[in-house]
C-alpha cells in the first residue's frame, strides 16, 4: 500500500526591512523567527513538508506561491506569512507590499490547478508599524 502524499506548508518570516537605498524603514520583529521556526516544528510533527523562508522581498514572495502551483500536494496547503503590514498588504524584507488578493487568486482554482479540491489555510501575522521616517522624535518601537 503507497503511502498518502505529504501535505505542504509554505511559512515565510520577515524580521528585518530596508528599502532599495538599505535604509532601515521599519523596526526589527524581535522574536518572529523563534515563533515561525517552534511553528514549522509543529507542522512538521503533523507530517506536513515544510518549507521555511526568512526575510524575503516581495518579489521573491509572490515566487514562491508561483511555485507552491507546480508542487505535489497532500490533503492540505497551509501559508502562514509574518511580516510587517496594513489591512490587505504584507510587506517583503525590501519593505515592498505585496496585496493579500494577489496571492489568493495565484492559488486560486483557476489558475492553480493542482491545489483545487485541496483546502488550502491561510495564517498572516502582521506587525503594524508606521515606517521609521515617519515616526515622531523619541517614539518607540
Amino acid at each position: 500500500m503507497s503511502q498518502p502524499r505529504q501535505s505542504r506548508a509554505l511559512v515565510i518570516v520577515n524580521t528585518d526591512f530596508c528599502s532599495s537605498d538599505g535604509d532601515v524603514v521599519f523596526g526589527t520583529r524581535r522574536g518572529a523567527k523563534r515563533e515561525a521556526e517552534k511553528l514549522s516544528n509543529i507542522l512538521s510533527r503533523l507530517n506536513y513538508k515544510v518549507k521555511l523562508m526568512h526575510n524575503k522581498t516581495a518579489k521573491e514572495i509572490e515566487d514562491l506561491y508561483q511555485q507552491e502551483c507546480c508542487c505535489e500536494h497532500g490533503e492540505y496547503f497551509v501559508s502562514v506569512i509574518s511580516s510587517h503590514g496594513k489591512e490587505g498588504v504584507i510587506f517583503g524584507c525590501d519593505s515592498e507590499p505585496v496585496k493579500l488578493t494577489w496571492i489568493f487568486q495565484i492559488l486560486s482554482s483557476e489558475k492553480c490547478l493542482v491545489l483545487t479540491k485541496i483546502p488550502k489555510i491561510f495564517f498572516i501575522q502582521r506587525s503594524v508599524n508606521m515606517p521609521l521616517q515617519e515616526r515622531s522624535p523619541g517614539s518607540t518601537l
